[in-house]
């Protein structure tokens, strides 16, 4: 029961983490570029990557004269962090997704 547990709590963190407005944009960007559900688990993976270069390259991108640092590849705190923000990720393209299959199915009746 514990693992199922630990699961639910690495889904809340996942959804918690994409559910701002950065997070949104790029779930929304990955489902207009989804043309069916193989494309989901791939997609998802790019948006993780997208949102971690953006944290990375934030300092850049704000205007503010801060360095720009790699992520900590090999520590277990970015591993950790990057399946967080998959599984949100998974959550909220899938979502998206079946939304737009319900509303383009309908308006192509």
């Amino acid at each position: 029961m514990e693992i199922v547990n630990d699961a639910l709590e690495y889904l809340r963190q996942g959804f918690a983490n994409i559910n701002n407005p950065k997070g949104l944009l790029i779930a929304l960007a990955a489902v207009l570029f989804m043309g069916s559900w193989k494309q989901w688990l791939p997609l998802s993976l790019i948006a993780v990557v997208i949102h971690i270069a953006i944290e990375q390259l934030q300092p850049v991108l704000s205007g503010a004269e801060g360095d720009v640092r790699l992520p900590e590849l090999l520590s277990e705190g970015f591993w950790t962090q990057a399946l967080v923000l998959l599984l949100g990720y998974l959550v909220i393209t899938g979502f998206f997704y079946f939304l737009k299959s319900l509303i383009f199915r309908k308006a192509a009746h």
